[in-house]
């Protein structure tokens, strides 16, 4: 799910790709602010974009009530729950 250095409308291209469905996610490098990430989800015939937001101590965040110690435990916890994003993390972008 870690695409890297794709811009922002390459990451809408691939979710809404046919072979991708409603939650189809993918994590790529934030292009406006270094060592940050964006999570891109396909919302229905949209695409969503949140800022993942890294701590200076390590850890992830979208919102900071709750922070993950890495990106896959964010990905874990939005996979299960929701928790304020559009929709809950689904299946990984197909390349």
């Amino acid at each position: 799910w870690y695409f890297g250095k794709i811009k922002r409308v390459e990451a809408e291209k691939k979710l809404l790709s046919p072979e991708n469905e409603h939650g189809a996610f993918l994590i790529r490098d934030s292009e406006s602010r270094r060592n940050d990430y964006s999570l891109s989800v396909r919302d229905g015939d949209t695409v969503k974009h949140y800022r993942i937001r890294q701590l200076d101590e390590g850890g992830f965040f979208i919102a900071r009530r709750i922070t993950f110690r890495t990106l896959a435990d964010l990905v874990e916890h939005y996979s299960s729950d929701s928790d304020g994003l559009c929709v809950n993390l689904r299946k990984a972008c197909s390349q």
